[in-house]
């Protein structure tokens, strides 16, 4: 029994020691093992090149949608999606990302505007697989889209606008004039569907518009806010009436009652006659003592010889014979003089007038225009004075119409002065309130203006500045603060707009940075509006290049040859280059406040002060006529806002 289950054993324990061996030994198994790992690892490393190959042509396909949706936005007008538009969008995508770019199938990008101010693009293509074909994907889908706006928020815009003589010149049989405001309406167009959504929104869009020559028309504005702002009492250089020389005015004579003369000593008839009938006697002074006058008649009642009344009359002394006595009436008038002073000579100077009347609607000044007339003192007058005091001369009067001549500055700025403003200059100060005179305006007189030799100095001769030739005293039309506008408003102000005067490029732009200030007399400008931040532009149009006048034109700085305020020098040696020098400052001081700067110059050059005016060279334009200024000015109205992609 024991052997019998002891071979039995034997023989069932060895094949399981064989599989056993088998199980523990698995070098025999690797082949089959990566044989059946193939097919998943093929295919994983098959789809990670695939999809990494579609990822890189999506992030392609992306940036190509995005750079059309901003080139089809930044071309759009009037928020009109054009045919340009359009193309524009296609020929940057495709210019990205051309047709058939790692093999993706031929597509169309859809350029759309689903809301105001927004492009939007859609593209769809398919790219091929490699590996992944074999396990049944032979392509892959790609898809992207793309939104891109200009980023418009509350926005002030202020145009510089030269109105100067020149723009009274034709390009292409086209007033420059009118093609300015041509031009401004063109702006306004292509901003009006954003006017629109912004005020929808509680937001808005405003303009304010400075037309200048050589001076700006702000005197109005300025008085609105405060009549402080304006002095009361201004220099100018005028003249003045010496009434040095004396005149002895007479007075009423005044007739002493008459009474009898009697002549004792007989005559004959005809000799009483002679004598009753004598000459008048003159007596007294010379003036200013009084004179006198002695006459003679024949009674009180009588002028004339009467013998029975005069030669041997009833009760003479002696009544018979050839001789008798003889009397006459005798009557002595006085004459008094005043002493009265006139006209002597001219001295032309720097005269103080009153302009306090200036400061209200309407009011005016009386200046006199000759030398007439006489006073009681001897004295010296301004025109205005002359006006007042002296009787008998002949006057005029003027209201203002609101031109101003700049507050005071500092004369020793020069090409070497930098950026930096003095504290002295408060013409550049832009917002510096007033608080004396020397910071206060100064209206414009022209009437009172007189010419005379280059300096300070008091002259014997002058020259009038024809008051009525307004091309020596130019007075654009009233600038505007910021407002929204209307079309047919501002149609209305642009076409009112008239050539006249000098290119003051350095006025111009001082006024248009006060308008877009958040400070100053006026601060209208803002920082915020409505919880939402302000974009503030000023848009600096001019048809020439900085000019200056010395003498003999009326500008913002006086008569420069004699108020000398920026020379400093009534020789006007570098006067040009002084106010170059000032616009860049005044350039500069406007940019440093946050506002971005547009510089359009119009049928002439950029030169080198206008292109650093403007906030970048992108930002500085050539118009050569109308077409492209209006052209012009619609792309800026196109740039104003941020663009920006929204999706």
């Amino acid at each position: 029994m024991q052997a019998s289950h002891s071979g039995n054993d034997k023989r069932t324990r060895k094949p399981r020691r064989s599989l056993a061996r088998l199980f523990r030994d698995n070098a025999g198994n690797t082949m089959a093992i990566v044989g059946a790992a193939l097919i998943p690892i093929t295919a994983m490393i098959g789809s990670g090149l695939d999809m990494s190959r579609a990822y890189m042509a999506k992030s392609r396909l992306q940036s190509a949608c995005d750079a059309a949706s901003l080139a089809a936005r930044r071309v759009m007008k009037n928020d009109d999606l054009s045919d340009n538009v359009t193309q524009t969008g296609e020929d940057f995508f495709n210019f990205n990302f051309p047709q058939g770019l790692y093999e993706t199938e031929e597509f169309e990008p859809n350029i759309t505007k689903p809301e105001t101010g927004l492009i939007r693009i859609d593209a769809e293509t398919r790219i091929p697989t490699t590996v992944m074909k074999l396990f049944g994907f032979s392509t892959l889908p790609l898809e992207v889209n793309c939104e891109a706006s200009l980023n418009f928020v509350n926005t002030d815009v202020v145009l510089v606008l030269d109105v100067t003589g020149s723009m009274q010149e034709s390009v292409d049989d086209v007033r420059k004039m009118d093609a300015l405001q041509e031009a401004v309406l063109a702006l306004y167009d292509e901003l009006s569907p954003v006017q629109a959504q912004l005020t929808a929104q509680g937001l808005r869009l405003r303009y304010g518009v400075v037309p200048y020559s050589s001076t700006v028309n702000v005197g109005r504005l300025l008085t609105a806010v405060d009549e402080d702002y304006i002095r009361s009492s201004t220099p100018y250089q005028s003249r003045v009436a010496n009434y040095t020389k004396p005149y002895y005015a007479e007075n009423t004579p005044t007739s002493a009652p008459g009474s009898w003369e009697i002549n004792n000593k007989s005559r004959t008839a005809a000799q009483c006659r002679s004598w009753v009938t004598a000459s008048a006697t003159n007596g007294g002074g010379p003036a200013p003592a009084s004179t006198t006058r002695t006459s003679y008649r024949g009674s009180e009642e009588v002028s004339g010889y009467n013998a029975s009344t005069n030669w041997g009359w009833p009760g003479a002394s002696d009544t018979s014979g050839n001789e008798l006595s003889c009397r006459r009436w005798r009557i002595v008038t006085t004459t008094t003089y005043t002493t009265r002073y006139i006209f002597k000579d001219w001295t032309y100077r720097e005269a103080t007038l009153d302009t306090s009347e200036f400061k209200r609607a309407g009011g005016t000044i009386n200046l006199a225009t000759d030398n007439t007339g006489s006073v009681p003192v001897s004295a010296t007058y301004n025109l205005q004075e002359l006006a007042e005091n002296v009787s008998g001369v002949n006057t005029t009067s003027q209201t203002w119409n609101g031109c101003i001549e700049e507050r005071n500055t500092d004369s020793t700025i020069t090409t070497a002065s930098g950026y930096g403003i003095p504290s002295t200059a408060f013409d550049l100060n832009i917002n510096d309130v007033p608080d004396s005179d020397a910071t206060r305006w100064r209206p414009m007189l022209p009437k009172a203006i007189y010419t005379r030799a280059r300096g300070s100095l008091p002259r014997d001769t002058g020259i009038a500045l024809n008051p009525d030739n307004a091309a020596f005293w130019p007075c654009p039309h009233e600038a505007r603060r910021l407002q929204e506008w209307d079309r047919d408003d501002l149609e209305d102000y642009v076409e009112a707009l008239e050539p006249l005067g000098g290119t003051y490029h350095d006025i111009g732009m001082i006024w248009g940075a006060r308008l877009i200030s958040t400070g100053g007399v006026f601060g209208d400008a803002c920082e915020t509006f409505n919880g939402m931040p302000c974009n503030r532009h000023v848009i600096f149009m001019t048809d020439g290049q900085q000019t200056a006048y010395c003498e003999n034109t009326y500008t913002a700085y006086g008569l420069e040859s004699n108020d000398m305020r920026v020379t400093g020098d009534g020789t006007c040696p570098d006067q040009l280059a002084r106010h170059e020098q000032r616009f860049k400052m005044i350039c500069n001081a406007t940019k440093n406040m946050g506002v971005s700067v547009w510089v359009v110059a119009f049928d002439t050059t950029l030169n080198a002060n206008l292109t650093s005016c403007a906030d970048n060279a992108s930002q500085a334009f050539v118009s050569e006529d109308q077409e492209d200024l209006i052209q012009k000015f619609r792309e800026i109205g196109n740039q104003i806002g941020a663009l920006r992609l929204t999706k």
